[in-house]
């Protein structure tokens, strides 16, 4: 049976190559604020910044949607491999999901987050030279996510998780923090 990191480390990456492919922005705000909530109770983590945390299963907020670009990530991986990366990205969030890709020649970062899903909130996924691993909100990670009128950002981090090296077949526990920001 597949485990949801390992299923993260397979789709994640294959969802950043198609969000990747997704174009420029769509400057369109005639969509006005939609609500969709759906009727459902809120959160007890909910503040009136629309700002959200997990803590064990995952509260993701339903983020507008629309296109994001100008994104910036800062993580650190420390433990049995250590290092920090900053990378440049954008993303895209669309009926209550929503991509963030971060790349460069050393690195990617993937955060993923469904909004209203407790089972499959979403995660984090990071490809590096010294190192591949993911992990899920709520499980294995936490995030804290602040949505503005035109930046949506965050912190996250996640305790002893699990990633192997490229090239090979060893694995290393991990500690991963940071913080994204994407523009509107």
């Amino acid at each position: 049976m597949i485990s949801l990191r390992q299923s993260l480390l397979v789709l994640i990456p294959a969802l950043a190559l198609l969000g990747a492919c997704g174009g420029g922005g769509d400057d369109d705000d005639s969509g006005g604020d939609s609500d969709d909530s759906s009727g459902q109770a809120s959160s007890p983590t909910a503040t009136s910044g629309d700002s959200r945390s997990s803590n064990g299963d995952a509260d993701i907020p339903s983020i507008k949607d629309g296109a994001f670009a100008d994104g910036e990530v800062h993580v650190e991986v420390s433990g049995d491999k250590d290092f920090k990366v900053d990378l440049k990205g954008n993303g895209i969030a669309t009926g209550g999901y929503t991509l963030l890709t971060f790349v460069s020649d050393e690195a990617s970062v993937i955060l993923a987050f469904q909004a209203g899903s407790k089972d499959e909130a979403g995660g984090l996924s990071i490809t590096h030279t010294k190192l591949t691993t993911a992990g899920a909100w709520g499980t294995d990670c936490t995030v804290t996510i602040d949505e503005g009128a035109n930046e949506v950002k965050g912190e996250f981090s996640c305790k002893d998780i699990e990633g192997i090296e490229p090239g090979s077949v060893k694995t290393y526990k991990v500690r991963v923090s940071g913080d994204f920001s994407v523009s509107r």
